[in-house]
This record gives structure tokens, sequence and C-alpha cells, in this order.
């Protein structure tokens, strides 16, 4: 393409040779883009928006080969916008892929937006499009058809054009797969299918190639690896994308290695490695992005997103921002509210509709210091009861509206000024007003008042709904105070049954053993399996820990401090939580503005723990039960300790530890002489039946 380097002398023949096979143009368009660029030769360093479409294939391959300094970036004639691969040519210009059809207003929503299909009703766009259902010729069910009949070729669904449901043989993924033409018997997935299988010359592994580089043949991760993490040449010493080996096995760059196209930097800030679009990395696009996004802010709004703008773009991962910019609904959501103007508050949030995306909002908002931080358990406990209470029939809101209001929301208010209000309150709260409201419904169904309310009747509605005692305890209480119902009624106080649930003293030490020495186990697991079998703490304590409770003394010794004074640490679980501290990797896509201490286990929610469901689900996936193992640890430290020093060290109730020390003087004093007389052999299964607690050994 002699007209290309006419254009710009500073290409070489080969660069343009390189970007001509990767726009992968036929002969009539190369004619074409010759002929063009015979009358127009300007148009490769200057683009005119009447350009075709093949030239500007060729100018974004230069582009992403690092050569945006050189050539022009190419726009849509239709939006404007640069930086795109234009795909489709029209009567003004080559158009990018969202262009290329016809934007006329949706019959559906009313929005300009490219027609997917003209219906009866007139054009819809593609979120109103919906495929028409017929008879699948894959699977033989009525559902909507993804791909039309034609050439021999039957209707087929969306399940059956996507493949069976199945495992990549080469990447190990779940998801849609087909069988290879390269690999005989092996199933890819769609990122996969159709290249050649070698192997990689990094991780060996026998996997379809992305790229051939100096270095060998690089499997996607590889390949992907590489660009994003430039390195220092052996040869010449610049920091550049490592595309070969030097003969003592070190890394060497694309031009010492004799590619020199594979060396790339960006336009703006320099950066090399894996270029995002445009001459641009990822870090420079997103900051543009960001910049898009929120500009149309104004007033008091343009000065509050200003902190979000920073975070924003300057969060670890750049590509995982821009993925999310691109894709998620609160970033849609985030770009609505820029545009209004509104001063943005915790109040306002609350008008919108409750949705996750208006949940990841707030988040990004309080984690960014936009707004401030509340507990949000207690305001959706506040929003639910005042929905709750109006939805109620008159009469039965004058009473439950009272006492969900000044008893239950109150004492909420009461609990959260003193620590966090967790979501498990919000809801054991949310079925005390449920209870009361099903109470005075009865009332209503019976033709009864609370003036009126008997024992009798009461015992009766208790006996009708044995899960419901608590709740109603508390509410006939409160009626009582208020002398809404006689003095006389009483609601027994529900007996909580007791611990039942052991592990045999050989499995808790096996299992502890398993998360001081397994490395197969997630490091998290380890650190949360051996607090809760060490010190029986709950997943709500351990998951809420933070950095700085952890010390190091001068003798080298760790401890830990649980509540008010610190436990010394085994090593090798002090070494497990030094390691958490040191490179846990937070999997929040920005960084916490919050200058509180870090937590042990960071969320995704940034300044946010991580959440105990995820914590619980991934002990008993790896074999590591909860409540047997923080039981049996109990028993095993009040045995050994007075109630009070474990109630010290443990951050426990002085109550509950003098209920577990009756419990275990008057259960477990015959297990507890086993144990003296068998010290040192293992636990016969009749003192199993013990350790399991009074229930399974029959006894009181």
């Amino acid at each position: 393409m002699s007209r290309i380097r006419q254009g710009a002398p500073g290409l070489g023949e080969m660069e343009v040779r390189q970007a001509v096979a990767s726009a992968k143009l036929r002969p009539a368009q190369a004619s074409s883009v010759a002929a063009f660029l015979e009358h127009e030769p300007s148009a490769v360093t200057t683009w005119v928006t009447h350009g075709p479409a093949a030239l500007a294939r060729v100018l974004y391959e230069l582009t992403l080969a690092g050569h945006g300094d050189k050539v022009a970036a190419p726009t849509c004639a239709r939006c404007g916008r640069g930086g795109l691969k234009l795909s489709t040519q029209k009567p003004e210009g080559a158009v990018c892929y969202s262009c290329r059809r016809p934007h006329r207003p949706c019959s559906a929503c009313g929005k300009q937006a490219p027609t997917m299909a003209s219906t009866e009703s007139g054009p819809v766009c593609r979120r109103c499009y919906r495929p028409p259902t017929r008879v699948c010729g894959g699977c033989g069910r009525e559902a909507p058809i993804v791909r039309r009949s034609g050439g021999g070729q039957a209707d087929l669904c969306a399940e059956c054009y996507r493949g069976p449901e199945g495992v990549c043989t080469s990447c190990g993924v779940t998801g849609r797969v087909k069988a290879s033409k390269a690999l005989p018997g092996a199933r890819l997935c769609r990122a996969c299918q159709d290249r050649p299988a070698r192997a990689c010359a990094d991780c060996g592994r026998s996997r379809p190639s992305m790229a051939n580089w100096p270095v060998g043949p690089l499997c996607d991760s590889c390949y992907r690896r590489r660009r994003r993490n430039p390195v220092a040449c052996g040869i010449c010493g610049e920091v550049r994308i490592a595309a070969g080996r030097t003969s003592g096995g070190g890394a060497a760059c694309g031009p010492c290695t004799g590619r020199p196209e594979l060396h790339a930097t960006c336009a703006r800030c320099g950066h090399p490695g894996d270029l995002y679009t445009a001459g641009l990395c990822a870090r420079c696009v997103l900051v543009d992005r960001v910049g898009e996004l929120l500009a149309p802010a104004r007033g008091e709004a343009a000065g509050q997103l200003r902190p979000l703008a920073e975070a924003l773009g300057a969060a670890p991962h750049p590509r995982s921002v821009l993925a999310w910019l691109r894709r998620h609904s609160a970033a849609a959501l985030l770009a609505d509210l820029a545009a209004e103007g509104e001063a943005l508050t915790h109040e306002m949030l609350d008008r919108l509709p409750r949705m996750k995306a208006t949940r990841n909002v707030r988040e990004l908002l309080v984690g960014t210091g936009v707004l401030p931080a509340r507990q949000e358990n207690l305001a959706r406990l506040e929003a639910w009861t005042s929905t709750f209470i109006g939805a109620l029939p008159a009469g039965q809101a004058r009473v439950v509206g009272p006492y969900a209001r000044w008893h239950i929301v109150r004492d909420a208010r009461r609990r959260a000024a003193r620590r966090p209000y967790s979501a498990r309150a919000a809801d054991a709260d949310v079925r005390g007003i449920r209870i009361a409201a099903a109470f005075t419904a009865w009332l209503d169904h019976e033709g009864l008042g609370l003036a009126e309310l008997t024992q009798v009747d009461l015992d009766r509605w208790l006996t009708e709904h044995p899960t419901m005692h608590r709740g109603t305890r508390a509410f006939v209480r409160w009626a009582i105070i208020r002398r809404l119902a006689a003095k006389h009624l009483t609601a027994a106080a529900p007996r909580w049954p007791l611990p039942s649930d052991f592990l045999d003293i050989d499995e808790l030490d096996a299992q502890l053993s398993r998360c001081l020495n397994d490395t197969s186990l997630p490091r998290e697991v380890r650190i949360g399996g051996a607090l809760s079998r060490l010190y029986a703490l709950p997943l709500t304590r351990i998951v809420t820990l933070t950095a700085d409770r952890y010390t190091q003394e001068a003798d080298g010794q760790g401890y830990l401090t649980l509540e008010r004074n610190p436990v010394l640490l085994p090593p090798k679980l002090d070494r497990l939580i030094q390691e958490q501290i040191t490179g846990a990797a937070s999997t929040s896509m920005i960084s916490p503005h919050s200058e509180s201490p870090p937590f042990l286990m960071p969320g995704r929610v940034p300044g946010r723990h991580r959440s105990i469901n995820w914590l619980y689900t991934q002990m008993r996936k790896h074999g590591l039960p909860v409540r047997p193992a923080r039981n049996t640890a109990m028993i095993e430290a009040i045995t050994c300790l007075p109630p009070i020093v474990v109630a010290d060290l443990f951050g426990i109730h002085p109550g509950t530890a003098d209920s577990w020390a009756r419990y275990a003087n008057a259960s477990w004093t015959a297990y507890l002489a086993a144990r003296r007389e068998d010290a040192g052999r293992t636990v016969r299964s009749t003192d199993t039946a013990r350790l399991r607690g009074p229930h399974a050994a029959g006894g009181e």
C-alpha cells in the first residue's frame, strides 16, 4: 500500500503490510482505498468524514500497533466518536458498529436509536426487539429464534445456536462449547474455537494460540499478561513488552528481536505496554471516559462528583472500570444523576427505586467520600417500616404504627449508636413488626380488641402459631405498658434449646491442623477456620476484624486483640495473618476513601469487609462446618479457664460465658472425668455421644 506510505512518510513498508493484513481487506477494497488516496492523499493524516471504511480499518490497525501519532484517528460519520473500529460504509461515510443501522424513533420506547427491525407497529430498537417465536429445529421446543432458516439450515433458538453447556477443553471455562475443527475430540468455547492448538511458550499448555511472537506461540492468558506487564529489556534496557528472550533467558523487547511492531507506547502518557484504543493506554482512556460520563454535571453536583472522578481515574485496574462504565446499569444511573445537577444526598437516592444500580451508586459515593457513611441496614428498616405501616388498614395502623416506630425502630437506633446494626438484626426487627401486624389482624378476624384480649385467647393464638412466641411476647408487653391490654396477660418466654451440635475433639484438632497447614485452602478460609476453632469466634466477628488489631512484639510473637486484651497467636496462624495484611487483594473496583484501618478481609464494596454469607459458604464448601466447631471450641475454653477470663479474652458477654460454664458443669462432668482418665488416648464412641450434648446422650 504505497499510497498509505506516501501519505505518512514516517511509516515503514513492513508496518503498513502488517496493518493491511490485520484489516483483512479484500482485493476490491484495497483497490478502492488506493483510488481514494490518489485523489485525497492527506486522508492518511487528516481524516475526512466521507473516507471509506476499508481505509478506516487500516488506520485503526496502525493505531493499535502504536503508530497513532503518525496517522489520523478515524471518526464515525454519524455519531462523531473516534477510536472506534468503523465497519460499514454509508452514503455519508464510514460508520461504527452502533451506527450501521438507521437511527429512527423506536415505536415501543420512543427513543432515537438504531433500528433493529421493522414491525407492524413500526421500527423498534435493540432493547425493545423481541425475536419471533417458532419451533426450534434443534431442540423441537417453541422458543425465540435467533438464527433463521436458510441455506439448508433450520431455525435455532439461543440455546441451540450457542451450543450445549459444558467445560471448554482448552481454558476450562464452563459455558457453551462446540466441537473443535483443529483439535479432534475437543470441545471449545467461542474464545478458543478454530485457532491452532500449540504448546504455549510460557505456561507449556497445549491451547489455541493467540499470537506467535519471537518467544514462541502464546495462549490467551500469557499473551495478555506479557502485553499488560512491560519489563526492562535485557538488551537495550528500555521498559517495553517482553516479546522474546535473550540467550541468557532474560526478557527481550520487540525491536531487539526484529519485531518493532510489537513495541507500543501510549500517545499521551508514553506508558509502554498494551494499548486500549486509539493509541492510548487503558488509564488515559479511562480518564477520558470518566470525564465524558460526568461532564454534564453542573451546580453542586459538579463539585461533589470530583472526588468520584479522581477515584475512578486512579482505580488499580482501569480495564475493569472501563468494562463497568460500558456495561453496568449503575454507570448509566450515575450519568443521569450528574446530568440533573441536583445536590447528591442520601435522601435524594432514597427517592429512587430500590434496585441494585441504586445501591451500587450509593456505595460508590460513600466509598469515595461524596456522601457521608450511614447505617444502611437501619435506613432500610426505617424505609420498610413507613411503607409497611402505610399499607395496613387504618385500625391496625393505629396500633402497629406506634409499636413499630416508637418501640422497634427507636430501639434499633439506640443499638446502632453503640455498634454496627447488622442485616440479621434488621431482619429480626422486620419479623417483629410483621408478627405484631399478624396478631392484630387475627384479633380483628376474631372480633376482639386489645382491651378485650383474655389469657385464653392469647394462649390459643400462641398454640396456633408456635413460631411467633418471641414477637408476640414483645408486642403484648408493649401493649400492657401502654395500657392497651390487661395487666394479667402473660406470654411465656421461648426456651432456647441447649447446644447439641458438636465435633469429636480429634475431629476438631484435625480441622484446626488442616486450617494451619493445608496450603490448597484459600487463605481467608484458613484464617476464619482457625479463629473459630481456637477462640470460638463467630463469623460476624471474624469478618469485621481490622488490620490494626494485630500487633507484633519485640520478641517476634504476634498478638490479636479480640476485645480489650491481646491474645497470643500460634506461630502458623501468626504468619497467615501477616500474609493476609501485607498481600490481601482487595476485590473493590476503586480504592476506599476512608482513613480508617483496613479490614483483615476486604470486600467488593470500597471500605467494607467480606460478606458473612461468602465466608460461611466457602468454609462449608471446603468441609469446615462453623457451628459444631464453635460449640466444641467454647466447651474446651470454658472448661480450662474461668468464665470471666473467657468473656474478657473472647469478647462475649459475662452472662453468656456463665451460661456455658453452668451447661458444661451440669452436662459434661462425666465427659471431663473420662478425658482425665483417658488422657493421651482417642475419645471412645461413648464419649462422642456425650460430646454431642445431653439430647444426643439421652439425658436431661
